[in-house]
């Protein structure tokens, strides 16, 4: 993409930006931190820029001040003259300014003269990463947190066991771990790089369901299997939760990964395909017990909720907040779901499923995950496509727009849309990559083909929607490049 003195080429693009004529391209630089809080930016930046070719001097000045004016942590301004000043919030907020520079002498060489100021449409833009079922090295993960910021994406959801296999160093569960994974050493390059970029990091462990692994370790906490070769989600994958003792297996093994993640303060528990949902009944067990805890009436719906209330109850005394998937919530009888327990809404595919507004309604904050565009399923299993931007761009896709409800539904409406201004319970959108045929790419395919859709992801995401057309997308998006990445130990 060619620029001009007068293109802000940068992604997200910014909200506002006023070109004043001219351009920004020194010989030699310093970069001053007006407050503490932002020191360890400035010298990041003083690096970068030296990368780049620009090196530390006497010749122009950036300097990044503190603001408590911006709208919120990750918003910034940007005054681009013989010098540049940068104001934010926090840290966070003069990182995503300084990618912004960086984008433009990437992509032109300078960055233009001129005011911009930005700020994201909603807190959260992710990537979920299935490291279980297929093994990433961290070196390949720590280089995906790289890109990923790059762009301003600022969660990765960590995805570390499932029926396949369990990625994460076990000190007090050794037998569970694959004999390909992530030592404690490489995890905690993981999260201190993580949190250098200003990404949060949600460790993702499935339960009751999705255990098939742990499980084929300890039998004898397995859901007895379903007599029932249609079922859609063998139950066998799945944790006994009518016995006291598997549930404390759970918690014992929350609380040895909980060490992983000092940093972490949102964790998802999963909770979906516990059983073939459609068939729940085919399990008496669980309508039995369920009746026995929750009272008549009560289902498996009410035992796999007051499971979810248990377990979240015990992460926030841990001091996180949980967060589970969507298709089992919100279909008890007897038992309420926990109002703090967030939704990563990824489906609508069966009308028994709890449409959005119903989740809304009840309190729960609420990220995107839209399997529709966001699920790029190793393989293409399951009759998904690998997400591209034209599909994106085709969907006019905004953090708020959400998969459809089924025809099938029975109270009509197939669209679920939250509008702009965005409520606060929709805390943002993620990506997602699920590894149901792990063979089918190298992690270095994977990389290129996540690349364009996640950076889709990051503009529209950022600025709820865009102004930019796909082939002016492309362009910028070819034109803005890849970040050096240092993998080095933090």
């Amino acid at each position: 993409m060619t620029g001009t003195a007068a293109s802000w080429l940068a992604l997200p693009q910014p909200s506002l930006f006023v070109p004043e004529g001219g351009c920004w391209r020194p010989t030699s630089l310093s970069v001053e931190a007006g407050a503490t809080a932002l020191a360890d930016e400035a010298a990041r930046l003083q690096q970068e820029l030296a990368d780049l070719g620009i090196p530390s001097g006497e010749g122009s000045r950036i300097a990044l001040r503190e603001s408590t004016t911006r709208p919120s942590p990750e918003a910034f301004a940007i005054d681009v003259d013989d010098d540049i000043v940068i104001e934010a919030p926090t840290a966070a907020g003069a990182f995503r300014a300084a990618r912004q520079l960086l984008h433009n002498l990437r992509a032109q060489g300078h960055v233009p003269h001129g005011r911009v100021e930005s700020a994201p449409a909603v807190a959260e833009r992710g990537i979920h990463l299935d490291a279980a079922r297929k093994h990433y090295p961290a070196d390949w993960i720590i280089a995906l947190l790289h890109d990923a910021a790059d762009v301003g994406v600022n969660v990765l959801q960590w995805h570390f066991s499932e029926n396949e296999g369990f990625r994460l160093a076990s000190d007090a569960f050794p037998e569970v771990v694959s004999p390909d994974h992530i030592t404690r050493e490489e995890a905690r390059r993981i999260v201190e790089t993580a949190r250098s970029l200003h990404i949060d990091v949600v460790p993702s462990l499935d339960m009751p369901g999705h255990l098939g692994w742990v499980l084929n370790r300890h039998p004898e906490l397995r859901m007895p299997a379903a007599d029932d070769p249609d079922a859609l989600v063998r139950s066998e994958n799945a944790l006994d939760i009518t016995r006291s003792e598997a549930v404390d297996f759970a918690r014992a093994l929350i609380d040895d990964m909980i060490t992983h993640f000092p940093y972490s303060t949102r964790w998802n528990l999963g909770g979906d395909e516990f059983v073939d949902f459609a068939r729940i009944d085919d399990h008496p067990a669980l309508a039995a017990e369920a009746v026995a805890r929750h009272g008549s009436g009560a289902t498996g719906f009410d035992l796999l909720t007051g499971f979810v209330n248990e377990m979240a109850a015990h992460l926030r005394r841990r001091g996180f907040t949980t967060r589970v998937w969507n298709d089992g919530m919100l279909r008890g009888s007897r038992v309420q779901l926990d109002h703090e327990v967030e939704l990563t809404w990824w489906t609508n595919w069966h009308a028994q499923m709890r449409p959005l507004t119903d989740a809304l309604a009840a309190g729960h904050a609420i990220v995107n995950v839209s399997d529709a565009v966001f699920y790029y399923v190793l393989g293409e299993n399951a009759g998904y496509r690998y997400p591209t931007a034209a599909r994106i761009w085709d969907a006019d896709w905004h953090p708020g727009l959400f998969p459809s409800l089924p025809d099938s539904y029975p109270h009509g409406g197939k669209r679920q849309e939250v509008m702009q201004p965005y409520p606060a319970q929709l805390r943002g959108c993620s990506f997602a990559i699920w590894a149901d045929d792990p063979d089918a790419q190298t992690p270095v395919e994977v990389a290129a083909g996540v690349r364009a859709p996640l950076r889709a992801m990051a503009e529209r995401g950022w600025n709820g929607g865009s102004q930019l057309t796909l082939e002016e997308f492309s362009r910028l998006d070819d034109a803005v490049g890849t970040a050096v990445t240092r993998v080095a130990s933090p």
